[in-house]
């Protein structure tokens, strides 16, 4: 119980300090370290090391995310792709990692930004159901969210960089 006392106050602690330099009372680099991907994947494993969170033994196989890979058109959209699919599809994590985002953005409707373990940050969007809220741990080969049948926005950004549809079409494999 201690553990989740502590993690209360270590959250409302840095959402007050970005409350505050969002403000213009407190200057410091608390935002930057805490909203960067690098720096996030680093409070992430922090975080498990003090909280000893324990390792889930899965009691069935992993699901493999094999259809994600058979779209039917890919196209440049914003900083990502559009994917078109024939059927609904269920979207599995590639890696373990870390939901930092789930909501409704105006141009991608419901979305979810996740960084993997791996240091990839990705950007599933216009999806139909989300199945996490932010600031949760995910374990590869878990299901994300679902889409419609019609197309979904992937984004994929590796080492600072985004990558672009060739490198996307190696990723979705």
């Amino acid at each position: 119980m201690n553990k989740w006392k502590l993690a209360v106050v270590v959250a409302v602690l840095l959402f007050t300090v970005i409350v505050l330099e969002k403000k213009q009372i407190l200057h410091s680099d608390v935002t930057d370290y805490v909203l960067s991907n690098d720096d996030l994947l680093v409070l992430s494993n922090w975080t498990k090391q003090v909280f000893h969170e324990e390792e889930k033994v899965a009691v069935m196989a992993p699901v493999e995310d094999s259809h994600i890979g058979e779209y039917n058109t890919m196209q440049t959209f914003s900083n990502g792709v559009l994917l078109s699919y024939d059927e609904p599809l269920t979207i599995y994590a590639k890696h373990d990692g870390f939901v930092i985002f789930t909501g409704h953005t105006k141009s991608l409707g419901k979305t979810m930004t996740i960084t993997y373990d791996t240091g990839e940050r990705v950007t599933y969007g216009l999806l139909k159901s989300l199945d996490y809220l932010p600031y949760t741990s995910i374990k590869e080969g878990e299901p994300l969210a679902s889409m419609e049948s019609g197309t979904f926005y992937l984004q994929v950004e590796r080492r600072g960089a985004i990558l672009d549809p060739g490198s996307l079409k190696d990723w979705l494999h």
